[in-house]
Order: structure tokens, then sequence, then C-alpha cells
């Protein structure tokens, strides 16, 4: 009996601020992957690696450096952080690094074609690598887009574009989603198409504009919401069968 090949799909990394520094990604990255019917490969420093991969996911993490974006940054990273408006926890400090190999792997994930996710922290990179530009810290709203002090984040309500592929994937025009950030898209890039937003008008989902390229955009966690949320998978389904496609 032939064995269908599995898709290798590439998920970025974090590398953690320690004394022997250490390259992590949540475990919930891969099981997501692996039940999808994927095989997730940790993906670090080399942007050639996407000559391997059948897709790419970008993972969550840390704010990115805003000179990709503007001018100036006005957000203080600092270790007494009370997590408010504009102080931050020194652990959200971009690290630039990260930043240009990501943006550096997205493009050449684009060149090959491949699908590309990006979740979190992975939305708003592929908006920055597309021209477009953050909040960095949201406005103000009466949607809590921020975990709560016990660590729970709590869902919001989203409306999605009834012309749009997410729709399409979704089926529905009105679903939930559960974040966790204090910045977000404020201008979107070049090359994609708003297709979901929370109730403050925020973008939630974005998509590519044309039919040439797979790529999208999640602002929730979707890895880590599957039971409560299941439709997410109806995207992440899209995905998989767009990587088991590439050659």
């Amino acid at each position: 009996m032939t064995q269908t090949k599995k898709p290798l799909i590439g998920l970025t990394t974090v590398q953690t601020s320690m004394a022997q520094p250490v390259i992590t990604v949540n475990q919930s990255y891969v099981n997501l992957i692996s039940a999808m019917g994927g095989l997730p490969i940790m993906v670090t420093e080399n942007p050639d690696v996407i000559s391997c991969l059948d897709g790419l996911v970008i993972i969550g993490g840390q704010d990115l450096d805003p000179v990709l974006y503007q001018t100036k940054s006005k957000v203080v990273y600092r270790t007494d952080s009370e997590n408010k408006r504009y102080d931050r926890p020194l652990d959200y400090a971009p690290n630039r690094r990260r930043d240009d190999f990501e943006i550096a792997l997205y493009h050449a994930a684009k060149a090959k074609k491949i699908p590309v996710l990006g979740i979190c922290r992975g939305l708003q990179l592929i908006n920055v690598a597309e021209g477009g530009t953050l909040y960095e810290e949201l406005p103000e709203s009466k949607i809590f887009h921020e975990a709560g002090k016990d660590g729970w984040a709590p869902g919001h309500f989203i409306r999605i574009d009834p012309d749009s592929k997410t729709h399409k994937l979704l089926k529905t025009e009105h679903y939930v989603m559960s974040s966790r950030h204090h910045q977000g898209i404020d201008r979107l890039g070049k090359n994609l198409r708003a297709s979901a937003w929370s109730e403050d008008d925020l973008v939630e989902i974005f998509e590519w504009a044309r039919d040439d390229q797979w790529v999208m955009g999640v602002q929730g966690h979707i890895e880590q919401t599957r039971q409560n949320y299941p439709l997410y998978d109806n995207l992440m389904a899209d995905f998989m069968k767009k990587a088991s496609a590439c050659d």
C-alpha cells in the first residue's frame, strides 16, 4: 500500500534570554501541525531551509523592532514593568536578528510558492514585511485584547467578510477569537486583504489579495483554542492541503 507523504511544515522559533540561550517552540504549535497531518520542523537561522519545506508557520513571540515600520519606539522595556501601556516586560523586547531572519524566511517562502501562516506576532511580521505598519500600543478600546492577571485570554467576537476566503473556509460571518497582544495592525501591507475584524475594527485575520499565493495571518492563538473554536481547523486543513500539493 502506498503511504501518502506528510508535508514538512517549518515552525519559527524563539531564543530565550538565558546564560545558555535555548531555542524553543511552544508545544501547542507542534501539536497543531501533527494533528492536521503534517511533520513539524523547527526552523532557525538559515532561510535556505525553505528549499526542504512544504509550508511555513510564523509563530508568536516578542514585539517587532519598530524601526522596521516607523522611526522611534515609544515603548519602554524593563525588568520591573507593571505591564502597562508603553511600559512592557523585558522579555517583550524586540530581537532584531529574529525579525530580519523571519522576514527573509517569509520572502523565501513566497518565492517558492509554499503556503505561509502567521499567528499572533506572525501576522504582525507578515504585515510589516509587506510594507504595513503596527500600533506599538493598541488604541484604548472596550475590547480586551490582552490576557488577564490569571493568564486567561477571554475570547471576543469578530466579523468576517462574506466575500473572503476566510468566510469560505469558516462558513460564518461571526465567530470568536481568543488573543493576547498589546500591538496590532495599523496600516495593512500591500498584497494583503483584511478579512476579519474585532468589534473595535482591529484586523484579526488577513489573507492574500490575489490567487497566486497562500498567505494568511491570524491574530489569535488558534493553536491553543482548538477545542473551544474548532472552525479554525478548516483554515488549517486548507493550509495543509496547499502544503501537500507542493513539489
